[in-house]
């Protein structure tokens, strides 16, 4: 079975993951780690958007730490602006914050 077919199979059987009424893997690629080092741009960017309970998590453990959360140039906090420019960027139909 693919992970596609795994997760059918789950909604299929009344499983979600669900997070403040949004389902996780409409916005994520994976649900598992929201603190993973190896969570992608796009992740991060939807876990900022979506998930700011989260996002204070991350930096929360981003200011305890000397290594950028995704290397250098890549902290939690300049990932922040970064987003933020983005989102300001984007046309009002693709915002959702």
């Amino acid at each position: 079975m693919t992970e596609a077919d795994c997760l059918n199979f789950c909604h299929d059987k009344g499983f979600d993951w669900k997070e403040n009424g949004i389902d996780l893997y409409d916005i994520l690629d994976r649900v598992s780690c929201w603190c993973c080092r190896n969570k992608n741009l796009k992740e991060l960017k939807m876990i900022y958007q979506y998930l700011p309970e989260y996002w204070q998590r991350l930096r929360g453990i981003q200011s305890r730490i000397p290594e950028p959360m995704k290397g250098k140039g890549k902290s939690v906090f300049e990932l922040e602006e970064r987003f933020e420019r983005e989102i300001r960027t984007e046309s009002p139909k693709n915002r959702r914050r």
